[in-house]
């Protein structure tokens, strides 16, 4: 099983870690298929984390199947928002080592997966890893507003209409360019899409 992951790692190719070199056709297509349909996966998350998984309860197979079983009763066009947000948000800290990528604050109480691409903006990324960057909650409020964004470098860019002390607050950070993650970089087109409304909300100003 660590090899096979070990495998998966290896498709990460933005990225100059890398996992082992003999990715299968069978493993890169069950890493497409998380990225696109990561309903299976979330199952299991919400299977694992079952208050009555670690008891004499239902066996793991039958707490996945029910909970598949209510996704197909109660699905719109996404996935159980608190099992995703639950998941995003995991492996969102395990990839930044449970630090923030700007200041390196590591108390997970203050720590928030932020999304690069809103949660409501476009569903099928609400769980995509390369979708999110670990960031404080004060960084993280002012990213979803689009008060601050990263270039092509991954700098931070802060709007030019945030007053002087909200300004000196949100530059105190340990590096004005963002830590890279062990897993998931940031992909570069999701910024770019989060890169254009930081400019649109200032031109609108």
């Amino acid at each position: 099983m660590a090899l096979k992951l070990t495998n998966l790692a290896a498709l990460d190719d933005s990225l100059p870690q890398k996992g082992m070199a003999h990715a299968s056709a069978t493993d890169r297509a069950v890493w497409a298929d998380f990225l696109a349909t990561p309903d299976k996966v979330l199952a299991a998350f919400a299977a694992q984390q079952a208050p009555d998984s670690a008891s004499g309860g239902d066996s793991f197979a039958e707490r996945q199947a029910a909970f598949a079983a209510r996704q197909s009763e109660t699905r719109s066009a996404s996935v159980s928002p608190r099992i995703g947000q639950s998941f995003f948000r995991e492996v969102i800290l395990t990839s930044y080592r449970g630090r923030c990528a700007l200041t390196g604050n590591d108390d997970a109480r203050l720590l928030t997966a932020s999304h690069i691409v809103g949660w409501a903006e476009d569903e099928t990324l609400r769980v995509n890893p390369a979708n999110g960057i670990c960031l404080n909650a004060l960084h993280d409020r002012a990213f979803d507003r689009h008060l601050i964004t990263f270039d092509e470098d991954y700098r931070l860019k802060i709007a030019g209409d945030v007053p002087r002390d909200a300004r000196r607050a949100l530059e105190k950070v340990e590096s004005g360019r963002l830590e890279m993650p062990a897993r998931f970089l940031p992909d570069q087109g999701f910024l770019d899409r989060h890169r254009r409304r930081f400019h649109a909300r200032q031109r609108a100003v």
